[in-house]
């Protein structure tokens, strides 16, 4: 019997209809089978309008919700619930509860279903062994991490190229940028000399590419969420359509190099050459072979690893050089700040005979506590540790809450990050806050070993998540480090910064902040640098 395509047509706007109404309460007014005894910040009452007015609410006003919750609940050792327009509420801990929080078993609570759901990854990421497996953390760690060392030189000499490019050499008059968009362009440049190597790095038409779906994967995931799952097969590559756009040009310039590597020497052969190959192509294939597993080596999955590896060590990146040039503007002091920085990093390299080894950069630990203070104060996530529920049966929280499979769970940054009961003078920008002179080292038990006179900025503390905190804290943030001071540096050494009377506000979307992309500073090449 044949159904008339009337009736079709009927029972698919049924389904839709139905389907639309289930995720409209689901969103907006459901509970999600949280228990009633945990209070909702900015919900009154308890009913589920005034739930679906704060979820709506949580779209461009997340700060305002989390930190009234930090202040009403979390710094009276309560948790609370934050809603999430994106992802779904989120129960926020105490800081109290944090040692409990890290030592929950990954069967338990696993933050690497968080960072799927933020990123809506099963639709962003381009191939679903990205998603699932560990090949990226693993490459970054046995091969970027491990080599910094060898790639100083390189990044210095790609560091001056940029900046060159983008922040001029007129020693005579100052030249207005967009703070954004330049350290874009900047970081996108020396990310690729490490990660494409050159000349690769230098092609413009690749790098334009490359910058624009590092800078659109965050909105797109952020508009994926929003779409019912049983029509986010359908919407998804709708939204997706300008990065798969921007792969697939670059698609045009990688894939040959790949399959050109995938006919070159084994693994065993290449540590026979005199100058083999060292970049991401390069450690995916190395990998493949390390785990003789030849699916981890097609052209397609090296290729999407590639532009996926690019949003990551792009994007964060970007927007923290963004936040430190206009820090870096607005403070008053900066011209003794400046003078400084100079002094400690001439002197470590007088020390190595001009080279900029890894121990040299390691003891410039000013360029450390500015970077630290810039993403203390805005770093680019809110939230700092951010599990998911994956038990079945749920789990029960210090306090005697229950929370049911599929629950988000942590504690975010930057409330803490502005507390100033842990920060003195919280809200003032101060550069040296963590070298030892400033007073203060920031660490605790469950943070990484210190040594010296001031704290890395890759260490971690339940007082500074901006790389997240414990086992799962950003596998990445080493080679960020590296950059991050690189470029300190290579700007206290050579340009002068024109003062601005206020520090633009950063703009909140759901729980990232970023500064406004239109904020412009004024830069000067300094005497002698040329």
């Amino acid at each position: 019997m044949h159904l008339s395509s009337a009736l079709v047509a009927a029972l698919l706007v049924a389904f839709l209809v139905t389907s639309t109404v289930r995720y409209i309460y689901t969103r907006y007014f459901s509970r999600h089978a949280l228990p009633s005894s945990l209070p909702w910040i900015g919900v009154e009452g308890g009913s589920c309008f005034s739930r679906a007015r704060a979820t709506l609410r949580s779209f461009w006003h997340t700060r305002e919700l989390v930190f009234e919750g930090y202040e009403k609940y979390s710094k009276k050792g309560l948790p609370f619930v934050l809603p999430n327009i994106t992802t779904g509420p989120e129960v926020i801990l105490p800081m109290s509860q944090m040692e409990w929080l890290l030592k929950q078993k990954e069967t338990v609570l696993d933050q690497n279903e968080v960072n799927r759901s933020f990123l809506q990854a099963d639709y962003t990421m381009l191939h679903p062994k990205v998603v699932t497996d560990t090949v990226h953390e693993d490459v970054i760690r046995k091969e970027l991490t491990k080599m910094l060392g060898d790639y100083t030189a390189d990044v210095i000499d790609e560091i001056d190229y940029a900046f060159r490019k983008n922040w001029g050499v007129d020693t005579k008059e100052w030249t207005e940028i967009t703070s954004y968009y330049s350290m874009l362009d900047i970081i996108a440049r020396i990310s690729n000399r490490v990660i494409v190597g050159f000349p690769l790095c230098r092609d413009e038409g690749y790098l334009s590419h490359a910058k624009q779906f590092a800078r659109w994967v965050v909105v797109e995931a952020a508009f994926i969420a929003m779409v019912p799952k049983t029509l986010k097969g359908i919407l998804a590559p709708l939204i997706r359509i300008l990065d798969v756009n921007y792969f697939r040009q670059n698609s045009k310039v990688v894939v040959p190099l790949i399959k050109k590597r995938l006919s070159s020497p084994s693994i065993e052969e290449k540590k026979k050459l005199t100058n083999p190959q060292d970049d991401y192509i390069q450690w995916s294939i190395d990998h493949s072979y390390d785990r003789k597993d030849p699916s981890l080596r097609t052209v397609d999955i090296i290729n999407k690893r590639l532009s996926v590896i690019q949003f990551a060590v792009i994007q964060s990146s970007t927007i923290t050089l963004a936040n430190l040039a206009l820090d870096l503007a607005s403070y008053p002091e900066l011209s003794s700040m400046f003078a400084h920085i100079r002094f400690e990093v001439l002197n470590e390299l007088q020390a190595t005979g001009g080279e900029w080894t890894k121990d040299a950069l390691a003891r410039m630990v000013s360029l450390d506590s500015v970077l630290r203070e810039s993403m203390r104060m805005w770093g680019f996530v809110s939230r700092g540790v951010m599990k998911e529920v994956v038990a079945k049966k749920g789990v029960t929280l210090p306090s005697g809450h229950h929370l049911p499979h599929g629950t988000k769970v942590g504690v975010h940054a930057s409330p803490v990050h502005r507390d100033d009961d842990i920060y003195p003078d919280a809200l003032e920008f101060k550069p040296f806050r963590f070298c030892s002179n400033g007073g203060l080292r920031m660490v605790d038990d469950y943070s990484e070993k210190v040594v010296g006179n001031g704290i890395p900025l890759v260490t971690t503390s339940s007082n500074f998540m901006a790389f997240s905190h414990g086992r799962h804290a950003c596998p990445g943030r080493f080679f960020a480090s590296q950059q991050l001071k690189l470029v300190l540096a290579y700007i206290a050494l050579n340009y002068d910064i024109k003062p601005i009377p206020f520090r633009p506000t950063n703009l909140w979307f759901v729980n990232t902040q970023g500064p406004p992309l239109d904020s412009k500073i004024s830069v000067r090449r300094r005497e002698g640098t040329v």
